[in-house]
Protein backbone atom coordinates (compact mmCIF):
# COMPACT_ATOMS: atom_id res chain seq x y z
CA UNK A 1 0.00 0.00 0.00
CA UNK A 2 1.17 3.35 -0.59
CA UNK A 3 2.17 6.03 1.73
CA UNK A 4 -0.67 8.39 -0.04
CA UNK A 5 -3.40 5.68 0.03
CA UNK A 6 -2.69 4.59 3.36
CA UNK A 7 -2.97 8.65 4.58
CA UNK A 8 -6.29 9.05 2.64
CA UNK A 9 -7.98 5.95 4.60
CA UNK A 10 -6.43 7.39 8.15
CA UNK A 11 -8.14 11.23 6.82
CA UNK A 12 -11.14 9.21 5.79
CA UNK A 13 -11.86 7.10 9.38
CA UNK A 14 -10.79 10.39 11.04
CA UNK A 15 -13.42 12.40 9.38
CA UNK A 16 -15.82 9.49 9.69
CA UNK A 17 -15.55 9.59 13.37
CA UNK A 18 -15.62 13.19 13.86
CA UNK A 19 -19.07 13.28 11.86
CA UNK A 20 -20.41 10.91 14.02
CA UNK A 21 -20.31 7.94 11.43
CA UNK A 22 -18.95 5.54 14.76
CA UNK A 23 -21.61 3.88 16.24
CA UNK A 24 -18.79 2.10 18.82
CA UNK A 25 -16.21 4.46 21.38
CA UNK A 26 -13.93 3.06 23.38
CA UNK A 27 -12.12 3.84 26.38
CA UNK A 28 -8.86 1.76 27.96
CA UNK A 29 -11.83 -0.76 29.69
CA UNK A 30 -14.78 -0.19 28.46
CA UNK A 31 -16.63 -0.15 25.20
CA UNK A 32 -19.86 1.23 23.99
CA UNK A 33 -22.05 1.41 21.52
CA UNK A 34 -24.60 4.93 20.46
CA UNK A 35 -28.22 4.04 20.73
CA UNK A 36 -28.77 4.35 17.39
CA UNK A 37 -26.70 1.51 16.63
CA UNK A 38 -29.01 -1.09 18.24
CA UNK A 39 -31.21 -1.84 15.27
CA UNK A 40 -33.96 -3.33 17.38
CA UNK A 41 -34.48 -0.15 19.72
CA UNK A 42 -37.79 1.14 18.44
CA UNK A 43 -37.03 4.90 16.86
CA UNK A 44 -38.20 6.52 19.87
CA UNK A 45 -36.29 4.85 22.68
CA UNK A 46 -33.50 5.42 20.52
CA UNK A 47 -33.84 9.06 20.16
CA UNK A 48 -34.76 9.90 23.84
CA UNK A 49 -31.52 7.56 24.69
CA UNK A 50 -29.55 9.92 22.48
CA UNK A 51 -31.24 13.19 23.78
CA UNK A 52 -30.04 12.23 27.44
CA UNK A 53 -26.45 11.42 26.15
CA UNK A 54 -26.56 7.63 26.92
CA UNK A 55 -23.95 5.79 25.80
CA UNK A 56 -24.21 1.67 26.13
CA UNK A 57 -21.42 -0.41 27.51
CA UNK A 58 -20.61 -3.54 26.35
CA UNK A 59 -19.96 -6.01 29.62
CA UNK A 60 -16.96 -8.09 28.09
CA UNK A 61 -14.58 -10.85 29.25
CA UNK A 62 -11.16 -11.38 27.55
CA UNK A 63 -12.24 -7.90 25.52
CA UNK A 64 -14.80 -10.32 24.04
CA UNK A 65 -18.63 -8.50 24.03
CA UNK A 66 -20.78 -10.73 25.65
CA UNK A 67 -23.70 -8.83 26.59
CA UNK A 68 -25.18 -5.40 24.63
CA UNK A 69 -27.42 -4.38 27.56
CA UNK A 70 -30.36 -3.76 25.37
CA UNK A 71 -33.58 -6.10 26.66
CA UNK A 72 -36.70 -6.31 26.31
CA UNK A 73 -39.26 -8.08 27.85
CA UNK A 74 -42.62 -7.68 29.49
CA UNK A 75 -41.13 -5.68 33.04
CA UNK A 76 -44.39 -4.11 34.51
CA UNK A 77 -47.18 -6.48 33.44
CA UNK A 78 -47.96 -9.38 31.67
CA UNK A 79 -48.40 -8.98 27.65
CA UNK A 80 -46.46 -5.34 27.88
CA UNK A 81 -43.74 -4.70 25.75
CA UNK A 82 -40.70 -2.86 27.45
CA UNK A 83 -37.44 -2.33 26.97
CA UNK A 84 -34.45 -1.65 29.75
CA UNK A 85 -31.06 0.09 28.73
CA UNK A 86 -28.08 0.04 31.03
CA UNK A 87 -26.79 3.48 30.47
CA UNK A 88 -23.56 5.27 31.34
CA UNK A 89 -22.93 9.05 31.47
CA UNK A 90 -20.38 11.03 33.15
CA UNK A 91 -18.88 8.00 34.26
CA UNK A 92 -22.32 6.63 36.34
CA UNK A 93 -24.30 3.85 35.40
CA UNK A 94 -28.00 3.49 35.47
CA UNK A 95 -30.83 1.20 33.89
CA UNK A 96 -33.20 3.34 31.74
CA UNK A 97 -36.61 1.58 31.27
CA UNK A 98 -38.96 2.67 28.46
CA UNK A 99 -42.39 1.64 29.08
CA UNK A 100 -44.89 -0.35 26.78
CA UNK A 101 -48.46 0.32 28.52
CA UNK A 102 -49.76 1.44 31.43
CA UNK A 103 -48.12 -0.44 33.85
CA UNK A 104 -44.87 1.25 35.31
CA UNK A 105 -42.31 2.07 38.28
CA UNK A 106 -39.43 4.83 38.48
CA UNK A 107 -37.91 5.08 34.66
CA UNK A 108 -34.57 4.75 35.91
CA UNK A 109 -32.78 2.82 38.20
CA UNK A 110 -28.85 4.41 39.48
CA UNK A 111 -25.75 1.73 39.53
CA UNK A 112 -23.00 3.86 40.65
CA UNK A 113 -19.66 4.90 39.17
CA UNK A 114 -18.91 2.75 35.80
CA UNK A 115 -15.70 1.31 37.07
CA UNK A 116 -13.32 2.75 39.49
CA UNK A 117 -9.97 4.38 38.50
CA UNK A 118 -8.39 1.92 40.16
CA UNK A 119 -9.81 -1.32 38.87
CA UNK A 120 -8.76 0.75 34.79
CA UNK A 121 -5.13 0.73 36.29
CA UNK A 122 -5.59 -3.11 37.17
CA UNK A 123 -6.73 -3.32 33.68
CA UNK A 124 -10.02 -4.69 34.71
CA UNK A 125 -13.22 -5.24 32.02
CA UNK A 126 -16.85 -3.64 32.24
CA UNK A 127 -18.66 -6.54 33.59
CA UNK A 128 -22.36 -5.52 34.34
CA UNK A 129 -24.45 -6.84 32.58
CA UNK A 130 -28.69 -6.92 32.14
CA UNK A 131 -30.68 -9.90 31.92
CA UNK A 132 -34.28 -10.75 32.37
CA UNK A 133 -35.12 -12.83 35.39
CA UNK A 134 -38.53 -14.83 35.06
CA UNK A 135 -40.42 -16.94 37.89
CA UNK A 136 -38.43 -19.93 38.02
CA UNK A 137 -35.07 -17.98 38.32
CA UNK A 138 -36.26 -15.48 40.77
CA UNK A 139 -38.20 -18.24 43.34
CA UNK A 140 -34.99 -20.50 43.10
CA UNK A 141 -32.46 -17.84 44.11
CA UNK A 142 -34.41 -16.73 46.75
CA UNK A 143 -35.26 -20.49 47.56
CA UNK A 144 -30.91 -20.95 47.35
CA UNK A 145 -29.97 -17.15 49.15
CA UNK A 146 -32.66 -16.00 50.92
CA UNK A 147 -33.37 -12.19 51.11
CA UNK A 148 -36.42 -10.31 50.39
CA UNK A 149 -39.44 -12.45 49.98
CA UNK A 150 -40.58 -12.43 46.62
CA UNK A 151 -44.23 -10.71 45.56
CA UNK A 152 -46.72 -13.17 43.43
CA UNK A 153 -44.36 -12.98 40.44
CA UNK A 154 -46.80 -12.14 37.17
CA UNK A 155 -43.64 -10.80 34.94
CA UNK A 156 -40.45 -10.91 34.30
CA UNK A 157 -37.60 -8.90 36.54
CA UNK A 158 -34.29 -7.01 35.75
CA UNK A 159 -31.23 -8.99 36.12
CA UNK A 160 -28.75 -6.60 37.09
CA UNK A 161 -25.40 -8.77 36.72
CA UNK A 162 -21.88 -8.56 37.66
CA UNK A 163 -20.73 -11.40 35.55
CA UNK A 164 -19.10 -14.48 36.76
CA UNK A 165 -19.93 -13.14 40.24
CA UNK A 166 -23.44 -11.64 41.59
CA UNK A 167 -26.58 -10.13 40.56
CA UNK A 168 -29.77 -8.50 41.85
CA UNK A 169 -33.03 -8.73 39.99
CA UNK A 170 -35.41 -5.38 40.24
CA UNK A 171 -38.68 -6.45 39.94
CA UNK A 172 -41.76 -3.81 39.28
CA UNK A 173 -44.32 -4.35 41.71
CA UNK A 174 -46.80 -2.01 43.13
CA UNK A 175 -45.56 0.99 41.13
CA UNK A 176 -41.58 0.69 42.73
CA UNK A 177 -38.94 -1.45 42.32
CA UNK A 178 -38.01 -4.25 44.68
CA UNK A 179 -34.72 -5.78 44.85
CA UNK A 180 -34.39 -9.42 44.79
CA UNK A 181 -31.88 -12.17 45.23
CA UNK A 182 -29.97 -12.97 42.26
CA UNK A 183 -27.46 -15.05 41.61
CA UNK A 184 -24.57 -15.12 44.53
Amino acid sequence: MTRAVRCIEVLCLGLLILAGGSSIAETPTIIFRLPESFSELPPTVSSSLAKEGCRIPQATIERKIVATNVISGEFGQKNQRDWAILCSKDGRSYIRVFWGGAAHCPSRIDKGRDISPEDIARGLEFDRALGTANKSFILQHYQAYGGPKPPTITHLGINYQYLERASVVHYCHNDKWLELTGAD
